[in-house]
């Protein structure tokens, strides 16, 4: 994310380093009537000329002026929703910010509420979904790091309407966590949830959402050509890679691209690729992953040899390197399940070989089923005194108690969780563990967690201790940001931006 601030008032000038004590990673750009200081530039006006050179080199803009003046600067440069910048006005009062554009996919409206938690003002915010407070079509999986094939981008709007006018939309889910219902209400009745794919193909379904990992769905949805269609692709998918030493990129590519074609997967829906600890070094597969801007994750051989549910192993495989099986093995272990979804296939490209095996990973089910309380029973655990406590190399605990119930932070703790085992972070030596607490006793900072290292580190790390505050308000991306820190034993100050930090009182 590049954010960009554009002031031309005195009180402008004032807001926006107000903004930069903050917000670190912005760029705060100053109408040269005004002195700047430091890292701050000025530029000189008409705004239109400044913005025929900035507007494109950001992400975000926050502009520090009028909806009226940004609409005639900045309304000619609006090419496409799918990739025009976020552009939030904030008036020099700093009363109000509001997202002006990009509101969805550009991150406009998470963008201003951040500054009006900054600023003391008040979000506004005037996209359909989010004013009645249903379901986005464009955004439900986004922070989960879902992708929207772009094949059906052309159904966003019907089926935004059909949402926004409460009219009947199916939501048919295949694959993926089923923790994209953020808020603490019930899904609206005119949503209806199936695993059916099948009624998606009756006649009377008009407008639907489909959840899957699964590609070339078309031919089965055919029988219905009236129909509406905005597709997900969820991270669910994880493979398993073996290879011939210096495999090049572009081969581990061509196999990678037949084996997912040949299965009938969504490339978008690889959530990473796993190997042996012997590949770690292998740069075909390292470059292939980043090219995908997926994890290229590896483990070791006395691990991989014991996984369940191998289909295909074998004896050569086990004498050159000591397992019987990699490609398999490692999509089993990555994905934490028992069963392949596919099992392993060869290829030979360039006179290279490879062999390539996938994985489904399941997702628990959300503690409150879109809003709806669940009645569990749960059998009397039995005492075991003497069973250590798992490793751990970081506690973190969250407050879920009543007076910290904000809307979209109704189990915090439990999607933690979940994008732990996304970031591989759920096991192993570099666990963290979750809690939930339901007081932490400082109710004004609402939703606060704090962080205590584990009894593995020798020395107090950095980030022992840390205390923050309002984390309900951090991206899905913010979090992996702070388990990678935590994980490497990186200061957290260097991720976060300072108002998630909680000041605490000196030692007396």
């Amino acid at each position: 994310m590049t954010i960009a601030v554009h002031a031309i008032t005195k009180n402008g000038v004032a807001l926006g380093r107000r903004l930069v004590e903050l917000m670190p990673e912005i760029e705060l750009f100053i109408a040269d009537q005004f002195p700047v200081k430091g890292d701050e530039a000025g530029f000189s006006l008409p705004l239109s000329s400044h913005f025929d050179r900035q507007f494109d080199r950001f992400s975000h803009h926050i502009c520090l002026f009028s909806v009226g003046i940004a609409a005639r600067v900045i309304a000619p440069r609006l090419k496409d929703k799918r990739s025009d910048p976020a552009v939030v006005c904030v008036d020099e009062q700093g009363l109000h910010a509001v997202a002006f554009c990009g509101g969805h996919r550009g991150g406009a409206n998470e963008l201003c509420e951040r500054v009006a938690y900054i600023l003391g003002g008040q979000a506004v915010v005037t996209t359909a979904s989010d004013c009645a407070g249903t379901l986005s079509a464009d955004m439900m999986g986004a922070h989960l790091g879902w992708t929207l094939d772009p094949e059906f981008e052309k159904s966003i709007t019907p089926v935004s309407a059909a949402i926004v006018n409460a009219e009947p939309v199916v939501i048919c889910q295949l694959s993926g966590e089923q923790s994209w219902w953020r808020l603490p209400e019930a899904l609206p009745a005119h949503l209806e949830l199936t695993s059916d794919i099948g009624r998606l193909q009756q006649q009377e379904v008009r407008a639907a959402i489909l959840i899957s990992d699964r590609a070339g769905l078309e031919s089965e949805l055919a029988l219905n050509p009236q129909l509406e269609l905005v597709v997900w692709r969820p991270r669910s998918l994880y493979i398993g890679v073996g290879c011939d030493r210096n495999t090049p990129q572009s081969v581990i590519e061509r196999g990678l691209a037949q084996f997912m074609a040949d299965n009938f997967l969504a490339m978008d829906s690889i959530a990473s690729l796993a190997s042996i600890d012997l590949k770690a070094d292998e740069s075909g597969i390292i470059a292939a992953a980043g090219r995908l801007q997926r994890p290229f994750k590896t483990f070791a051989p006395q691990i991989l040899e014991y996984v369940t549910g191998i289909e295909n192993p074998s004896e050569t495989v086990k004498r050159c390197i000591g397992v019987s099986s990699v490609a398999e093995a490692a999509c089993l272990h990555a994905s934490g399940q028992s069963r392949l979804l596919v099992a392993k296939c060869k290829y030979k490209y360039e006179g290279f070989n490879m062999t390539l095996a996938a994985c489904r990973g399941e997702f628990p089910k959300p503690e409150s089923n879109h809003g709806k309380k669940q009645l569990r029973s749960h059998k009397p655990m039995k005492a075991c005194p003497n069973r250590p406590i798992k490793h751990y190399l970081f506690h973190l605990i969250v407050c879920e108690g009543g007076r910290c119930d904000v809307p979209g932070q109704t189990g915090l703790a439990h999607h933690l969780r979940t994008l732990l085992k996304r970031c591989g972070l759920a096991r192993g030596d570099r666990r963290i563990k979750v809690s939930r607490s339901h007081c932490l006793g400082c109710c004004r900072k609402r939703v606060p967690m704090v962080i205590y290292q584990g009894p593995a580190l020798a020395e107090l790390s950095v980030n022992h201790g840390l205390w923050l505050q309002r984390v309900d308000k951090l991206s899905d991306e913010q979090w992996q940001a702070l388990f990678e820190a935590l994980a490497s034993d990186t200061s957290l100050k260097q991720c976060l931006p300072a108002e998630y930090f909680s000041p605490l009182e000196p030692t007396p």
